[in-house]
């Protein structure tokens, strides 16, 4: 009888060195043994292989567990805790044998990425076989229930209350207080055992009340019964409630919310209390339904370790329905805080599907989990990459051994793991479509709170440890559902894709591996699975895994679900911009692929016509970089081969597209809301969206495709299709209950808002086989940055009748779409990179292969045309030829393959050549360094030379460039056409590394190499002279057109292309340097009839056993563009992050749109900017129909930055707009609030207005006025545009400042505050003595005519700062509050408006502000009263006039309350008789609660938070 573990490794460990790595060792304990590995040296995946075993006394129990510390070695001092993991032994005692790879956590209890695996085997006696288990009860049934006594306070032995239960010892430990085990002689002790532990764990506590705090973290809840529902999870504990926030429209919602419960009370009593969770689901028009409830006592926490339950999931029961089972699970941390307890916060919530949630849960007595076995069948695999190296492969070829056929250098075998099970096909050596047909099963209970089955590719290796090749999840909520009408997890026989880093083989480590794991997406497909599960209730795997399929299933799936239809991929690239300027020193191309089709740097993949033409990148002139196409757009095309499932894709496209047209008509509602606007037009805007939202949901072209009859749809398919049908004929009847019975608009949006959640609920396809499109950007042979777009979004649909099925369109298919670029997540990185890699605006068709003649649609008013491609290669030795050239003369345009013209004869079948070779050079060639720029220096170097031993005299060629290449001289340079001098002369450029009077030495100018300092060998000098140029904008619009035509006509004589080397950028302009020069060829060809894919196939002449297959290159041309005008009105920012360590930014934006970039001005020191420019992009390009433009405009991006005199400047967020459109250049937009992000966070909000005008004909709005010096020649936003300001009175009331923590190392003294809203700013006096008193003598601070927006959308934030006094006038910033809503303190009242007579200053300190020349409403002129004022109503008796009283006679006569009470009640009362005859102060009596009447007491005095200092980061940034 004993306990055998063997600890294989550990992977993603962190490094707690500082220099070099941690040395990681293992140790395992049990019952107080423990055993260590031998430590690995500079290993964060060490592999130790060890094996350790405990002879055992007693047979195992279901509560044992097994202790797993991982230390960092150290030669002197103690070993470093990395990682540690309690691992449950329950399963053990049933199986004999158990895999295990959990996550660890570390000292805290916190998870953390690092995963350990081990292998464990346990040796039972016959008797504990038969029984089950150590304790009586088999463990496998879930039969063992640990019980949780709630009773007594003194530690009563008695206290047998029956409580909820658990499958295991609480708290991690198997000496947790409150574990009873069922049955037996060993039962009863534990019992013994467990009551010594909980009556010395109580005995510290005193007699008498004392105070406790329950503290309740309300985490998570999974697998809530029920569909759409809304759950709200209310937390009671004792006479106390305290709800969560309200989850909509989901079934596994995120809490993450913690409550605080006070007691004070006996310990006895207390104790006793019960804590109850009740999740309920929420209804607007009915009362909270419940849908399951857990409870236990305080005891029951007090009695664990720390006196907290910590993250355990609960098993939510209905008690209303004893034998209903399960309703779902709730993750909850709970803590009990007695007298001398130390308070320990709860560790962070993680959410992680893959930890071991069965061993982690709390479940009510009598309530069972049924046992299960899930099922997955492994039929086989495609295009699984090569994981070891070719080297051998290569040597066998130069030796002539080892035949032909090439091997596959990959080892597949699959690992499923489940609930903590695992199980793995087998090893299928040299294969890289492996057919497996093998079934794997694991055990568990059910229903499982773990929701996700991981399936991983893996290579063997039988040197290192085994590759990951890639992870993929199936979801159970997404394959099973729940409730009486739900059906058990079921799937396929489907493909299912694998994403991970990407597929190209290198023999150095790549630093995505780590994406194969499945923690982050996936930036490339990996390879593909043909999998299906089923699952069979009341039932545990009778065999090992892994078990034969059966034959006549293995034939049934290769004759119906290896069928594959034709597809093609269509991609016209029609703008590439904002690319970076670190891709800028290379040509640069885009590939597009779907699965591995398409790739063009695996050679073992089918060539096609699937990346753009190499093209150097061209700056906008301000930040920016772009492709210049111009009119002749690349074009891609990629065959490929696929599952036809369009019934399965086009329903989930309809559901997605009424989505959309729901979502944004509820966006157009709540904007209506925001902007108060009127009743009537808001209530009619909501009856066309119900009315829009009904019709879409009966029009007949929006039914969901009814299945076929074919083999291949699934059981799942037919479940779906069921649930789908009937939830949207429920929420038709809702709709139209809704439409009948909706008073109140707030409320009736939202039940609208749950409609839209419980159809998002449908909008899912698990057994979508069609790979994602991915995009590529490539620069030098390397993949620089992606783009993920899911392939039902540019799906062809074609109806039954052949029409186009424009509502099972995918949303995207044939439309232009902007695609914004990601940088692949590196492991190590500590923040995203804030620039985006690339904007693409692309049009995207992927349909089956007979329709492609559809994608000719997508044209617009472009021509697609194919044409040949070679490049004509010459190197310079002793002149320009042939000789010397290192790839051949004729070739590609990587120079790989050899492309001479003669060998495209003749053309593919079904095409013929419609011209002659020409030469087409490459656009990017004829743009020159000064494009897109307004201001460029111009420069120019003076060289010098001398014998050694003479002075220096000018050199043969005085003047040349930075090459040394001649040019003219100094005073010959005139500026290009369309510049003039901004400098009235040339001037030396000091500012380098340079001597006084500018010179840089060198010994020979061909070598470089130039120091600032002379030496008596240098033979050459040389100094940079400057001068500035800027545009003629006179003659800028007249001659653009003219001399772009000129510069292309120039460089299409010769088409030449110049570098030094063939793997550097080419350039126009001959060089001294260049030694290698290439042109492009081009041949048209047109289709004859009925045409293939244009492929021409070569034969190498050097090996006779190797063709090649070339694609031609594909275009979209252009006749003319159409010519736009873009305004943008950049009016003001709130609520941005600060960057500055003062709490404030110093912000700036730069507003990119299509080839352009401009940039606003910056303003000083604030968080909410105010730019009021407009920037206006004139004769902006763009090609295609306008109609279609104004359909799908180009986005508008504007990112802000904040300034940085020293260093690089910091960003602050991004907002991305779709501009307001019209042809007819008429309807100015309106100023509205935009959301900026930084990266997936809330970064503030934009007020601006974007406006594109078709500039062809049409006259133009004027432009605005401008502003003043020195931006004079800077526009403003228009009058039309901004706001309409009106003058009104702000009061603000500055009681007092609490809580203010240290600024500058120093405390806080004398604080004064500043106010200042709508360009106005105040100040209070300071206080003269924080300690003696935080208040203001002077709190009151009056506004008397501030110019405020007039619509309260538009109302600008009111910013709050305190600084504090201090000595030599010094006034540092302690904080900052941005008070951003301002209409709960607006009133309404006309009188507030106008200046109050004889009070022009303000009560205390100053108020600084300018007017504006902005459209002012004066309001009324009727006298104004205080806004901040002592109470909300006035006394009837306030108005009557004060009469007069001698103050002796006053002061002479006793009034007591109740006169004064009387005479404030009644009028002729006796008793109020001598109080009227000498004063008027009256009392007001109100008949409810005073709190209600002032609002709680919360209307007067408001507390707001300041900060200081940078926004606030996550972990993350």
């Amino acid at each position: 009888m004993s306990l055998t573990v063997t600890v294989r490794n550990a992977a993603n460990l962190p490094n707690l060195e500082r220099f070099g790595k941690s040395d990681p060792l293992c140790t395992v304990g049990f019952h107080g043994v423990k055993n260590s590995t031998k430590e690995k040296k500079g290993d964060l995946n060490p592999t130790w292989d060890e094996q350790f075993t405990w002879p055992l006394q007693n047979p195992l129990r279901s509560d044992d567990r097994l202790q797993v510390q991982i230390f960092d070695w150290e030669r002197a001092g103690s070993n470093k805790l990395m990682g540690q993991l309690d691992v449950s032994l329950r399963d053990l005692v049933s199986s004999g044998s158990m895999e295990c790879e959990q996550q660890l956590q570390n000292g805290q209890g916190e998870q953390i990425s690092a995963t350990v695996s081990l292998s464990m085997s346990y040796q039972a006696p016959p008797s504990a076989k038969e029984s089950g288990g150590g304790g009586g009860g088999d463990a496998a049934d879930g039969d063992l229930d640990a019980d949780f006594g709630g009773g007594g306070g003194g530690g009563d032995d008695d206290g047998d209350e029956a409580s909820p239960t658990a499958d295991e010892a609480p708290g991690g430990a198997a000496s947790a207080p409150g574990v009873v085990l069922g049955g037996g002689e060993g039962g009863k002790a534990a019992r013994r055992a467990m009551m010594r532990r909980r009556k010395a764990n109580r005995a510290n506590l005193p007699k008498k009340a004392c105070d406790f705090q329950v503290r309740v973290h309300v985490i998570e809840a999974r697998k809530l019964v029920g569909q759409n529902i809304n759950p709200v999870v209310n937390v009671r504990v004792f006479d106390q409630v305290q709800p969560t926030s309200v989850k909509k429209g989901t079934n596994r919602p995120l809490f993450d919310q913690s409550f605080y419960f006070m007691f004070n009370m006996s310990p006895r009593e207390f104790l006793d209390k019960i804590v109850t969770f009740e999740v309920m689901n929420s209804r607007t028009l009915r009362s909270d339904a419940l849908i399951g409830s857990f409870q236990f006592d305080t005891g029951l926490c007090y009695d664990f370790e720390a006196h907290s339950v910590i993250q355990k999931w609960l098993l939510l029961t209905n008690p209303l329905d004893p034998n209903g089972g399960p309703k779902g699970y709730l993750k909850v941390s709970v803590s009990v805080i007695g007298p001398h307890d130390e308070v320990k916060p709860h560790p962070k919530a993680v959410l992680d599907d893959n930890c071991d949630i069965e061993s982690n849960l709390l479940r009510p007595a009598g309530v069972e989990l049924a046992p299960c076995t899930f099922t997955v069948r492994l039929y086989q695999a495609e295009d699984v990459p090569q994981m070891d190296t070719a080297l051998f492969e290569g040597m066998k070829k130069v030796l002539g051994v080892g035949g032909k056929k090439k091997k596959e250098l990959v080892d597949p075998y699959v690992v499923m793991s489940f609930a903590g099970n695992k199980s793995k096909t087998t090893v299928l050596y040299n294969n890289e479509n492996p057919e497996w047909e093998e079934q794997l099963q694991v055990g568990c209970k059910f229903p499982s709170m773990c929701d996700r089955i991981r399936l991983r590719i893996k290579d063997k290796d039988n040197f290192n440890k085994d590759d990951t090749i890639g992870t993929c999840y199936l979801n159970l909520s997404e394959i099973s559902a729940p409730g009486e009408t739900g059906f058990l997890p079921t799937f396929g026989p489907a493909w299912v894709n694998v994403y991970g880093s990407p597929r190209e083989y290198s023999d150095m480590s790549d630093q995505y591996d780590y994406l194969n794991m499945g923690i982050l997406e996936g930036i490339a497909y990996r390879a593909r699975m043909l999998v299906e599960v089923s699952t069979k209730l009341n039932e545990l795997p009778s065999e090992p895994s892994p078990q034969a399929i059966e034959q006549a299933d293995v034939a049934r799936v290769r004759q119906y679900f290896l069928r594959r239809r034709k597809f093609t991929l269509r991609t016209a690239f029609l703008e590439a911009t904002m690319l970076p300027e670190s891709v800028s020193d290379s040509p640069v191309s885009f590939e597009i692929s779907i699965g591995n089709y398409g790739n063009q740097l695996d050679p073992n993949v089918p060539p096609s016509s699937s990346t753009t033409q190499p093209t150097n990148p061209v700056t906008d002139g301000e930040k920016y970089y772009y492709l210049p196409w111009s009119g002749t757009k690349p074009c891609a095309i990629v065959d490929c081969q696929w599952e036809d499932i369009h019934y399965r894709l086009d329903a989930l496209n309809i559901i997605k597209s009424m989505c959309e047209r729901l979502e944004r008509n509820i966006q157009r509602v709540h904007h209506m809301v925001q902007a108060q606007a009127p009743p009537a037009e808001t209530a009619r805007a909501f009856i066309d969206l119900i009315d829009l939202f009904r019709k879409d949901l009966s029009d007949p072209r929006r039914d969901l495709p009814k299945l076929p009859e074919l083999q291949t749809v699934t059981p799942l398919d037919r479940h779906i299709h069921e649930i789908r049908e009937q939830e949207i004929m429920v929420i038709r009847g809702e709709a139209d209950h809704l439409r009948q019975s909706a008073t109140d608009i707030m409320e009736a949006l939202s039940e609208v808002e749950g409609f839209l959640n419980r159809l998002k609920n449908l909008a899912f396809e698990s057994q979508n086989s069609l790979p994602d499109v991915v995009i590529w950007m490539l620069s030098n042979k390397k993949r620089l940055a992606y783009a993920r777009i899911p392939a039902n979004e540019v799906l062809y649909a074609h109806h039954t009748n052949g029409d186009k099925w424009l509502e099972a369109c995918g949303n995207n298919c044939g439309k232009p779409q902007t695609v914004y670029l990601n940088w692949p997540p590196k492991k190590d990185s500590v923040s995203p990179k804030s620039d985006v890699p690339a904007c693409l605006r692309i049009i995207v068709w992927l349909g089956l292969e007979a329709h492609a003649s559809d994608w000719l649609q997508c044209a617009d008013e472009g021509e697609i045309s194919v044409f040949a491609e070679t490049y004509e290669n010459e190197a310079n030795l002793f002149g320009w030829g042939r000789k010397g050239l290192t790839r051949p003369a004729w070739s590609d345009v990587n120079g790989k393959m050899r492309l001479n013209k003669e060998n495209f004869d003749p053309p593919p079948s079904g095409w013929e050549w419609d011209n002659d070779w020409f030469i087409n050079p490459e656009l990017s060639m004829a743009f020159d360094q000064d494009q897109g720029k307004t201001e460029f220096v111009e420069d120019i170097y003076e060289y010098d030379t001398r014998i050694p031993g003479t002075s220096w005299t000018h050199a043969k060629s005085s003047w040349g460039n930075v090459r040394g290449d001649e040019v003219p001289g100094r005073d010959d340079v005139e500026p290009p056409q369309g510049w003039m001098w901004k400098d009235t002369q040339w001037s030396v450029d000091k500012n380098r590394a340079c001597d006084e009077d500018g010179f840089e030495y060198t010994l020979d100018p061909s070598m470089a190499g130039y120091v600032p300092v002379e030496r008596n060998y240098h033979l050459c000098r040389r100094r940079r002279w400057i001068r500035r140029r800027g545009r003629d904008m006179s003659s800028k619009k007249l001659k653009k057109k003219e001399e772009k035509m000129a510069k292309l006509l120039e460089k299409a004589k010769e088409g030449w292309e110049y570098s030094r080397l063939f793997s550097t950028k080419f350039h126009s302009s001959e060089q001294k340097i260049d030694l290698v020069r290439r042109r492009r060829w081009h041949r048209k060809l047109v289709a004859s009839g009925a045409a293939s894919a244009p492929v021409f196939f070569f034969q190498d002449k050097d090996e006779d056993d190797i063709h090649h297959q070339v694609t031609p290159r594909m275009f979209m041309s252009f006749k003319e563009p159409h010519r736009y005008q873009l305004r943008v009105y950049l009016y003001q920012a709130r609520n941005i992050r600060s960057s500055d360590q003062s709490g404030l930014s110093d912000p700036y934006c730069y507003v990119s749109f299509s080839r352009e970039t401009q940039k606003s001005i910056m303003l000083e020191a604030t968080i909410m900017p105010t730019w009021d420019q407009t920037l206006i992009f004139d004769d902006v390009e763009l090609y295609g129909d306008p109609k279609v433009v104004a359909a799908v405009p180009p986005d508008v991006r504007v990112e802000l930055y904040d300034y940085d005199t020293i260093g690089k400047d910091e960003f602050l967020g991004r907002s991305v707009i779709k501009p307001h459109i019209r042809l007819d250049n008429r309807n100015a937009p309106r100023l509205d609030w935009y959301p900026i992000k930084f990266f997936d966070k809330d970064a503030g909000e934009l007020l601006a207005a974007f406006h594109l005008m078709l500039n062809e004909g049409d006259e133009l709005p004027f432009a605005p006025e401008r502003m003043t010096a020195p931006n004079d020649t800077l526009y403003r936003v228009p009058s039309g545009i901004r706001p309409v300001m009106q003058l009104m009175r702000v009061e603000a009331l500055c009681w007092g400042v609490r809580d203010v923590k240290r600024c500058q190392l120093l405390s806080v003294d004398r604080p004064h505050v500043t106010i200042s809203v709508g360009g106005a700013q105040m100040h209070t006096d300071p206080i003269k003595k924080m300690k003696k008193s935080p208040n203001y003598e002077n709190p009151l601070l009056i506004f008397q005519k501030v110019e405020l927006p007039k619509e309260e959308l538009y109302m600008p934030p009111l910013n709050i700062s305190i600084f504090d006094n201090r000595a030599f006038g010094r006034t540092p910033l302690v904080g900052t509050h941005s008070v951003i809503h301002m209409r709960e303190y607006k009133r309404d009242d006309k009188r507030f408006l106008a200046e109050p007579p004889g009070e022009q200053e303000s009560t205390a300190g100053s108020a600084t502000g300018s007017p504006t020349e902005h459209a002012i409403d004066m309001g009324s002129t009727d006298d104004a009263v205080p806004l901040v004022a002592s109470s909300p109503k006035k006394s009837a008796d306030q108005d009557k006039p004060k009469k007069e009283v001698d103050e002796e006679d006053r002061k002479a006569t006793f009034v007591d309350w109740w006169s004064k009470y009387y005479a404030s009640t009644t009028e002729d009362d006796e008793r109020a008789v001598d109080y009227n005859e000498k004063y008027t102060d009256m009392i007001e009596v109100f008949e409810e609660p005073l709190e209600k009447v002032f609002g709680g007491f919360n209307d007067f005095v408001d507390s707001f938070p300041v900060f200081r200092g940078k926004g606030q980061r996550g972990e993350d940034d």
